[in-house]
């Protein structure tokens, strides 16, 4: 099933790269953008496209390390505060059952 699994799974990929291959190809228009007054070189649309994705891709991953390693921290401080209550909780049981009034 594994197997399987792998050789699906190598297929689609597969698929994916012919059609993005393909709407490259078809995208060869080149064209540039312009923002405001300035104007960026010429490049073909696929290029642009491809920029594109991996701008994303980037400021994705970094907006995602960003929020785990925040969650991460608050996670940790909320442990030591759990961990230090219960030890206080442990040091107050303690004197309760040692002492005998």
């Amino acid at each position: 099933m594994t197997l399987l699994k792998k050789w699906l799974f190598r297929l689609v990929l597969l698929a994916i790269f012919t059609v993005a291959l393909l709407l490259a190809s078809d995208n060869s228009t080149e064209v540039p953008l312009t923002f405001l007054d300035y104007q960026t070189p010429v490049w073909p649309i696929s290029w642009w496209m491809l920029a594109a994705f991996v701008i994303g891709v980037l400021f994705g991953t970094l907006l995602n390390t960003w929020s785990n390693t925040k969650l991460l921290l608050s996670a940790r401080n909320a442990k030591r505060q759990a961990i230090k209550s219960a030890q206080e909780l442990n040091d107050e049981a303690s004197l309760l059952t040692s002492d005998p009034n």
